[in-house]
């Protein structure tokens, strides 16, 4: 004859968080807060760039106009790694808090 021993249930525990280090959550605000600065001065770059050569009655800035494209254009093709950079900041922030 066995005999088994019953013990008492576990009890419902969450388990402990995992502390992150300073490094990581200077790494997460990084990656969160880079591709939005880019993205805001790109798109006022290009805006005050358009903006000069549009108001040049003599056309001899329109070169503003070409490189204002080429700064959105460069938005555009960056536009991905700006997206992956945010996307895993603002998840490593969301670790780093909970």
């Amino acid at each position: 004859m066995s005999e088994f021993v019953r013990h008492p249930p576990q009890p419902n525990v969450p388990p402990a968080r995992r502390a992150r280090s300073r490094t990581y959550r200077v790494w997460a605000h990084v990656l969160l807060w880079t591709p939005i600065a880019l993205t805001v001065t790109g798109v006022v770059l290009g805006l005050g760039m358009f903006a000069a050569a549009d108001a040049d009655p003599a056309h001899t800035s329109s070169a503003l106009g070409y490189l204002g494209l080429v700064v959105w254009g460069g938005l555009a093709i960056l536009s991905p790694v700006l997206l992956g950079a945010f996307v895993a900041g603002l998840v490593m922030l969301i670790r780093a808090r909970g």
